[in-house]
């Protein structure tokens, strides 16, 4: 009966990180997440229950070494450096910050080792995820004043319960590649993956937009090259049609993309083809900004980072500029200097491979 008691209990807080971990707010400047609270409740339960999971391997043994070394940065900096002022309240908050990254890493790599927690997290990301951008949809039809002050960023983008579109975008696309993958039942696929679709162009995301670019070569290209018949031949009949509809397009000017001016928020997305590199700093977005400052910072720090003082300080510091890098692997370099960084990625690059050689193998 206990262990039936406990199994509920690891249940409602795995289905609880699985929803929340699509929910974001900044609250004194920080990302604070109620998921955040659910995975100290699953560490203490782990604890207690499971604790011969809780193993010190590699993986912990490096983010030890990390913050170590991180914060013999931070002392180099407050000794060394006149320009960068360093508190002990900015030095807690990215402290607290990196303790929950180790968490989150941490238990993605011991809590499927869970009985059915698989099963359990990935469903309930998927209805949550769904759910989530079936009401982006209709806020963005109806316009509800409610909906659209809780999902939406300003009047064209919708943020879903993250606060910042391209967060949200990066849920939904995570959400559209497990639901392909997972929902078995063919009518709920195509409804799942239409949903999300739909909600990926509210947010407006040009990084989206490109990563689903890409989804879909590579999709295309799998199917192209496997041996299932009907596979290459609807793959084939797909390329056929696109071509013929860019053909006529050419010469007949079926469709421009000035007449995606009724959709804000599909032109903000659709805006790289027609303004290439230029989009990169239009309707809000400053990338190339955000990433010279990135490069900026690396080259102050020389390459070793910025220890535990808060990227963002350094860069208005030393630019003037109080906005992220934009590109995870630029402020992680940023961050945890380039030697760090060049291992952390190679590790993500390791369990990539693994993780397709195992797809591949069945």
């Amino acid at each position: 009966m206990e262990n039936q008691h406990n199994s509920k209990l690891l249940t409602l807080l795995l289905i609880g990180l699985a929803v929340f971990i699509q929910q974001s707010s900044v609250i004194a400047g920080v990302n604070v997440s109620i998921a955040d609270f659910i995975t100290l409740l699953i560490l203490v339960y782990l604890l207690f229950f499971a604790n011969h999971l809780l193993k010190a391997n590699h993986f912990l043994q490096f983010f030890i070494i990390l913050y170590t070394y991180r914060m013999i940065i931070t002392l180099c900096l407050l000794f060394f450096d006149d320009l960068i002022f360093i508190t002990v309240k900015e030095v807690l908050a990215s402290t607290v910050k990196y303790a929950f990254v180790v968490i989150y890493f941490y238990l993605g790599m011991i809590i499927f080792k869970l009985g059915n927690s698989k099963k359990v997290i990935v469903t309930s990301y998927i209805i949550s995820s769904v759910t989530i951008g079936l009401f982006c949809i209709i806020a963005g039809l109806n316009k509800s004043p409610l909906l659209m002050k809780l999902l939406y960023f300003d009047e064209i983008r919708s943020k879903g319960l993250m606060n910042d579109p391209n967060y949200f975008a990066m849920t939904q696309i995570i959400t559209l590649v497990l639901a392909y993958k997972y929902i078995h039942n063919y009518i709920f696929k195509v409804l799942a993956c239409g949903i999300l679709l739909w909600s990926l162009n509210t947010t407006g995301s040009k990084t989206a937009f490109i990563i689903l670019i890409v989804l879909a070569i590579y999709f295309f290209i799998k199917k192209l090259f496997s041996r299932n018949a009907v596979s290459v031949v609807s793959m084939l009949v797909i390329m056929l049609i696109l071509l013929c509809f860019t053909f006529y397009n050419i010469n007949y000017y079926l469709f421009q993309l000035s007449d995606l001016d009724a959709l804000p928020s599909l032109d903000r997305m659709a805006s790289i083809f027609e303004e290439g590199f230029a989009s990169l700093n239009d309707s809000g977005s400053e990338r190339s900004v955000v990433w010279i400052n990135a490069i900026s910072v690396i080259k102050y720090t020389l390459g070793f980072g910025v220890g535990l003082v808060d990227y963002v300080h350094i860069g208005s510091q030393i630019n003037g500029i109080l906005l992220v890098a934009h590109n995870t692997y630029l402020q992680i370099f940023a961050e945890w200097g380039i030697l760090f960084g060049a291992l952390f990625i190679i590790f993500m690059l390791y369990l990539l491979f693994e993780l397709f050689r195992f797809n591949i193998s069945g």
